[in-house]
């Protein structure tokens, strides 16, 4: 099978280039949060209250199912920029970008409220959403919208090679 001349390669590398620089961002801010002193900048990022080992474990989860996340869409670029701009290759990518994406942000939205429920002081739990909170779930699900219109995409074009 012969490769196809594809205009929008250029734009591919620089997306792709995009996804490695958040995925080295999201190691490198994880580690200085542990790393260096609380400053106020990362104090912004700590998820639970007083180091909760559950929340913190919960919050490395979420972490490491992100960047796995942003490899899966690096990946999936990568067979976009080198390949055919429709293949199934691509498709699976994006399903497992959305999929890590959403189960990673879904981990650590739930982090505090697992914290509250692990936690050795006797109180109440409380469960609380933020509206960002609510907002970066759904963007993330909404990328299961986009891997079905590329699906669909790559269903068209085999069904017109085929007709070809």
């Amino acid at each position: 099978m012969e490769r196809a001349q594809w205009s929008g390669a250029p734009t591919v590398r620089r997306v792709r280039r995009v996804v490695q620089v958040l995925g080295l961002s999201l190691v490198a801010l994880y580690l200085a949060m542990w790393l260096r002193p609380p400053n106020p900048v990362v104090e912004v990022l700590r998820a639970g209250p007083g180091g909760n080992p559950w929340v913190e474990a919960a919050m490395l989860i979420g972490v490491i199912g992100l960047f796995a996340a942003l490899l899966q869409l690096e990946r999936a670029l990568a067979a976009l920029e080198h390949g055919f701009p429709f293949t199934g290759k691509i498709v699976t990518g994006f399903y497992r970008f959305a999929a890590l994406a959403s189960g990673s942000m879904f981990i650590v939205v739930a982090a505090p409220t697992l914290g509250s429920l692990t936690s050795l002081v006797p109180h109440g739990v409380a469960i609380t959403l933020r509206m960002i909170d609510v907002l970066l779930l759904v963007i993330c699900l909404s990328f299961f919208a986009v891997a079905a219109l590329i699906a669909e995409a790559v269903r068209i074009d085999r069904d017109n090679r085929s007709i070809v």
